[in-house]
């Protein structure tokens, strides 16, 4: 098999579209090629995680319809009815009762921010921590161009190419500079979240970290970049590039993603 076949296949096995025979073969050549078999587990390893921020995303809906119907519950006002003296048991008097629920959405809340906060706190992360291996959902030469963006002045060049897929944003950066510059890719965290960060060519006086909305690299000399973004919904989005000088702006420019 053409490593074309064997990438469908792969695909095609991940989303369970392979007859027993087909299974039988892809098994045989899997076994028989190292190099294959690695980028089989590689992608079963993204789908993983992109199988777990859906599972995220759904978990904080529920949260939030809970806490919807919380403060429903609390700020329902009671009809107006004639005035009847009745004997209530504690635990059924109103005082209590909406204490209870006032102290339910307190604690469902502070969950909720917990939950939030820790997956934030996780997103920062330095390339040394960051770099290995690369996921790919399709070759780069195959994925659909977006813009290829050049900056070029005595203080610093730059050369930053965006591609994408139906899941996968990846930007490939070059950049070049004498004295320290600092450059940026900005984006919605709602529409893309970091999958991966790659020092291609870098010295030891440059460095990238990654958060929730951005990337930031620090850089003296020439480096090489690779950057993945997952492609959360695949709808046009602009990702933002910037490049600094003292904190000072020298270059910002813009390109979109999902055009189609």
């Amino acid at each position: 098999m053409t490593d074309k076949e064997i990438t469908e296949k792969i695909y095609r096995n991940l989303d369970g579209e392979l007859n027993a025979s087909e299974l039988h073969e892809l098994e045989k050549h899997l076994s028989e090629h190292p190099e294959a078999a690695q980028f089989y587990k590689e992608w079963e390893l993204i789908r993983t995680q992109l199988d777990q921020e859906q599972k995220t995303q759904i978990d904080i809906d529920i949260k939030q319809e809970i806490l919807k119907r919380i403060n429903m519950e609390t700020y329902k006002q009671p009809s107006k009815k004639e005035k009847i003296t009745v004997v209530r048991s504690f635990w059924l008097r109103p005082v209590v009762k909406f204490g209870f629920v006032f102290v339910l959405g307190v604690f469902a809340g502070f969950i909720f921010f917990s939950f939030l906060k820790t997956d934030y706190s996780g997103a920062v992360a330095p390339t040394m921590e960051m770099k290995g291996t690369m996921y790919n959902s399709r070759s780069f030469d195959e994925m659909k161009n977006s813009d290829i963006l050049q900056y070029d002045s005595p203080l610093a060049k730059a050369v930053c190419n965006v591609r994408y897929s139906t899941k996968i944003v990846e930007i490939r950066l070059d950049l070049s500079s004498l004295d320290p510059i600092k450059s940026t890719i900005e984006f919605d965290y709602n529409n893309f979240t970091v999958l991966n960060v790659q020092n291609v060519s870098v010295n030891d006086k440059s460095t990238a970290l990654a958060a929730g909305n951005f990337i930031q690299i620090n850089n003296v000399g020439d480096s090489k970049f690779i950057f993945q973004l997952y492609n959360k919904n695949s709808l046009p989005h602009d990702i933002d590039f910037k490049i600094f000088q003292n904190d000072s702006p020298i270059y910002q420019n813009s390109v979109q993603v999902n055009k189609e």
